[in-house]
């Protein structure tokens, strides 16, 4: 499969980081365009906040519906722009196939996702519950890359909101002040040779996640880099223990 090819041309050993985001942009593209080769498309819906802004969310629900879904969002990386979300879409796309209705929003400014902004989530899951049949309960938070590091972050400023979240990879800052996770589940994969060396931090990020009262299950992925495959079986472990 080609996705397999860019991964194991992911793990090879390269000089520089130059070729390895040359890798990521290649993966970002690849899965644009499955996503439109498979007929996978979005609902694509305008929410309209109580302060009158509108934010764009990518709404995916599964195509054969025996009870209502849960609900995860996923945050895309980078700029949270509409191609991200879509190229993005790899990791949403596992859970959806596992029964999970999937909302992407879209970053109105361009600026992607974080503290700054976390505070428009709790709106939008309210919105999202009251035009869509979906389980109730706390939605999932997740993301890929800068994508799981703005899950993180998002989840920190308001952990009560959340079922839980999965970052692979994600990082934080070790240097902010988290205050209390409230036994907020986290679920951190980093690749052994991340070219952003995101391993490197792994003991001291789960540190500060336990100290501030998160239930962690991190790991390092042997041999992988920034972007890698994940063991669906061990992830879908732990999401079930979360339902």
């Amino acid at each position: 499969m080609a996705f397999d090819a860019i991964l194991r041309a992911n793990s090879r050993p390269y000089p520089n980081a130059a070729t390895d985001m040359k890798i990521l942009q290649n993966l970002s593209i690849f899965w644009a365009i499955l996503l439109a080769s498979t007929g996978l498309w979005a609902a694509e819906e305008f929410l309209v906040l109580a302060d009158g802004a509108e934010v764009k969310v990518l709404f995916f629900e599964p195509q054969e519906l025996l009870e209502a879904p849960p609900l995860a969002l996923l945050i895309a990386g980078g700029s949270s722009s509409e191609f991200m979300a879509r190229a993005q879409f790899w990791l949403g796309k596992e859970l959806l196939n596992r029964g999970w209705a999937i909302a992407v929003p879209i970053s109105p400014d361009g600026n992607g996702f974080s503290a700054d902004n976390s505070a428009l989530f709790p709106e939008l899951i309210t919105l999202l519950h009251a035009s869509h049949a979906l389980k109730a309960g706390k939605p999932l938070l997740l993301g890929i890359s800068s994508g799981g590091s703005a899950a993180l972050t998002i989840a920190a400023q308001n952990p009560a909101a959340y079922l839980g979240v999965v970052a692979t990879p994600g990082r934080i800052d070790l240097d902010s002040s988290l205050g209390s996770l409230n036994s907020l589940p986290i679920y951190l994969r980093i690749g052994e040779q991340d070219i952003f060396h995101w391993n490197r931090g792994i003991d001291a990020m789960v540190e500060v996640l336990q100290l501030s009262g998160a239930r962690v299950d991190a790991a390092i992925v042997p041999g992988a880099r920034h972007i890698f495959k994940l063991d669906w079986d061990n992830l879908e472990s732990w999401l079930t223990k979360l339902q």
